[in-house]
């Protein structure tokens, strides 16, 4: 009768306990960092959550459930609940099952894997994954998508190589672009500010006034830094504005560098805003698509530690396409940023040039923060715009008012660009404070890239040059 009466007292604990319904928070992450997009179900039900920018997930659930944890290209794992409030998970790459070797036509071997979300395959000159989707009339159709980590490209620094630069300059066919376009940078200045423990003090406006009274305006990055360019005036006055001190130096034309400190702890910023700004044309079509992976990757690899990470896109095609600018504006949410960015392809244009122009004006007129720690443009394209009086008004206006807003310009040039692209984007790149990037022919991928206009390159995969350069101008 008493083990009756314990069995039957043992089996009830077990009900309430399975019965209890607690709130289970965690991190997703694999060796590389943390992984959002991660779903997060309860086995054998529709219930579930997806890992934020961050990684982080939220979901309620009984004792006893199974949670399972799925992304694609990873080994599934199942944790059972137990009384634990925090479930942190680490996630390990290719559980499919390898089915067999298949040779691609440039003569690498590579593995084709079957798993029930996806299947890898070949398509032109590398792997990626078809994924069978329900289109709106009913039909399943397949939507290629290649992997990330295939695009390979380079970066040329001119601020940091000011010399090649400048030598750049002096060439006949970079002349000719500086006539074309009407931009003369001049002579670099540096204006550091820096606080009473010579910490950076960062989203600081700067002004550089000339013998002319004309004024330009910078903003100090995460180095505490704003990069002015002087014309021929003798002398120049510099002004800054922090916690309602303006402080100001008068400059003769052969200073290259000054510092302002002030006597307070400067404030710590948050925060990142990244715009995508892409061409969309038909000309991108051999890229496009590597292009979109290799976006989603880098989104999902920034580094943990940026609090407050947002992502905009901006697509734009030419004049007389079926759109001219497509935008979707700041968000945190990483799966609306990934699903806005799948659903974009490349069509249209005709000739040569594209509406550059009016892509960075929409681009700069979204909802950017103005105390944003980092703001940063990657302008992804293979043609300059069209070359016009009304254009390049609007091209001087919204390289002004990018880097009066703090925004600095990476863009990054893909195949079949040619020298006009080259110099044009490397000017938007070194006047807002950026840096240039190019795609290279390493990875076997789309038409035949440029060679630039350098002696000095390293090549790396272009998710990892992004990442890094993402981590650089925020201070990680």
């Amino acid at each position: 009768m008493i083990k009756k009466t314990l069995l039957v007292f043992m089996l009830l604990i077990i009900a309430s306990l399975q019965a209890q319904k607690i709130t289970i928070k965690g991190i997703v992450s694999d060796k590389a960092g943390v992984l959002p997009g991660v779903s997060v179900l309860i086995k054998g039900t529709a219930n579930g959550a997806d890992t934020d920018f961050d990684g982080a997930y939220t979901i309620e659930a009984n004792v006893g459930d199974v949670l399972v944890y799925s992304y694609l290209g990873y080994e599934t794992v199942e944790k059972t609940v137990a009384l634990e409030k925090i479930i942190n998970i680490t996630m390990k790459e290719g559980g499919e099952v390898l089915d067999e070797i298949i040779v691609a036509s440039y003569g690498r071997k590579l593995s084709k894997r079957k798993s029930a979300a996806a299947l890898i395959t070949l398509k032109g000159r590398a792997s990626g994954i078809s994924i069978s989707k329900k289109s709106a009339s009913g039909y399943m159709e397949e939507i290629f998508k290649p992997q990330s980590g295939l695009l390979t490209a380079a970066e040329i620094n001119d601020l940091e190589k000011w010399n090649e630069w400048k030598k750049l300059t002096q060439k006949q066919d970079f002349i000719e672009e500086e006539k074309k376009w009407g931009f003369d940078l001049g002579d670099k200045l540096e204006v550091f500010l820096v606080d009473n423990n010579q910490d950076p003090i960062i989203n600081v406006k700067v002004f550089l006034i000339d013998d002319q009274k004309s004024i330009k305006q910078g903003v100090t990055d995460v180095f505490g830094k704003a990069v002015f360019f002087k014309n021929s005036s003798q002398f120049f006055t510099i002004q800054t504005l922090y916690k309602q001190q303006v402080r100001g130096k008068r400059l003769n034309k052969d200073i290259s560098k000054t510092i302002f400190q002030y006597d307070s702890v400067s404030q710590k910023l948050k925060g990142l805003d990244v715009m995508f700004t892409i061409d969309a044309t038909g000309s991108m079509g051999d890229e496009i698509s590597y292009l979109k992976s290799e976006i989603e990757n880098i989104i999902t690899r920034v580094d943990s530690t940026i609090q407050e990470k947002r992502i905009a896109l901006t697509f734009y095609r030419d004049l007389t396409d079926s759109y001219v600018v497509k935008d979707f504006d700041f968000s945190s949410n990483i799966i609306e940023v990934k699903e806005n960015l799948s659903k974009q392809k490349a069509e249209g244009g005709g000739d040569y040039e594209e509406a550059v122009e009016i892509a960075l004006k929409k681009s700069l007129s979204m909802n950017w923060r103005e105390n944003a720690k980092t703001k940063l443009i990657f302008l992804m394209l293979d043609a300059p715009p069209h070359l016009n009086q009304e254009n390049i008004k609007i091209i001087k206006e919204q390289i002004n008012k990018a880097k009066s807003m703090g925004i600095k310009i990476i863009p990054i040039v893909a195949s079949d660009a040619n020298k006009s692209v080259e110099y044009l984007m490397r000017y938007f790149s070194v006047y807002t404070n950026g840096t240039y990037v190019f795609l290279t022919d390493d990875s076997g991928i789309g038409n035949k890239h440029m060679k630039p206009s350098t002696k000095d390159f390293k090549v790396e995969k272009l998710n990892d040059l992004i990442v890094r350069l993402i981590n650089k101008y925020s201070g990680v």
